[in-house]
């Protein structure tokens, strides 16, 4: 059941004292993992995420084109 390449995320909260258990992970008894906390943003008060775009794909077509040239007074 050795799996380098099996990449494993949970959400749990933590216990009394500051600790955090992990169970029926899916690695032999004995092997090395690297394990990384990171804080999960509280929701505001409507129950909407803080940050909604948060890991969201940004691409840019045409970054260096014009935009809206029309729109300006000295253009006309």
């Amino acid at each position: 059941m050795n799996h380098p390449e099996k990449h494993v995320h949970v959400q749990v909260t933590v216990g009394a004292h500051g600790s955090v258990t992990l169970d029926q992970l899916p690695y032999e008894p004995g092997q090395r993992v690297d394990v990384t906390i990171s804080p999960i943003a509280a929701p505001h008060a409507d129950g909407a995420p803080r940050y909604p775009l948060s890991g969201t794909k940004v691409e840019y077509n045409g970054p260096f084109e014009s935009v809206a040239e029309g729109d300006w007074e000295a253009a006309r």
